[in-house]
């Protein structure tokens, strides 16, 4: 290729700095031996700007009093002594209730207030299944029958973050809390366990933050049911 060819595709590439990106970064027709580079990911280094609103990975949960937690972490123990695997440490033993992924503080400002507009009842949930995700080896605790009380906070907190521009799962909701992870030889089946009843009296706002040592959970905010 000539240093006018060359000179030519580096100047397209660097057009892409003043606006959208609209182009590949190097046309495979002018410089072939040039990778292209994913349009959306060339955006985001492009429009990296320290004084833009960083994002946080949020969700909401039910989370758990301490003993409760200590409870259940200790029954992964049990179970996992004939099923190698990774125990969720005990304080950050959850029930998801809406994974909102990675949100800005903007984002943020707005679904707090939608949040607070939920009126959800107190209910009692009892765990008395235990069951294992074989494909991504999650072992897991939930209950067999899902309380009608559960089933509206969901969707009526669905429903209030859809305002906002918030997209829920389509697939159907599933309680449960992991235990473990990365779990060797999962049970052939379900299995029931002696009921452990926990009484459910809030929800949270939940930040996730992740180390070198795993994810670690931070409550930013809690709601109560009435």
């Amino acid at each position: 290729m000539g240093s006018d060819q060359a000179w030519s595709a580096w100047r397209r590439a660097d057009a892409v700095k003043s606006r959208p990106c609209r182009i590949w970064f190097v046309e495979e027709s002018v410089c072939p031996s040039l990778v292209r580079v994913d349009c959306l990911r060339m955006n985001s280094l492009i429009n990296s700007d320290p004084s833009q609103p960083k994002a946080k990975r949020l969700f909401f949960a039910l989370w758990p009093e301490e003993d409760l937690q200590q409870q259940l972490y200790e029954l992964a123990g049990q179970t996992l002594m004939a099923n190698a695997g990774r125990r969720v440490a005990a304080e950050n033993i959850h029930l998801t209730l809406a994974f909102l992924g990675s949100v800005t503080e903007p984002d943020q400002a707005r679904y707090e207030p939608a949040a607070s507009q939920v009126q959800g009842k107190k209910f009692t949930l009892t765990l008395d299944q235990l069951g294992c995700f074989r494909r991504s080896g999650i072992l897991w605790v939930g209950p067999s029958q899902i309380p009608a009380e559960l089933l509206a906070l969901v969707g009526e907190l669905n429903q209030a973050l859809q305002t906002c521009g918030f997209t829920p799962a389509s697939r159907a909701y599933r309680a449960h809390l992991t235990l473990a992870r990365n779990v060797q030889q999962c049970p052939d089946r379900d299995v029931g366990l002696s009921p452990i009843f926990w009484e459910v009296r809030q929800f949270a706002l939940v930040q996730s933050h992740t180390a070198s040592h795993g994810a670690t959970y931070e409550i930013l905010r809690r709601w109560e049911l009435v």
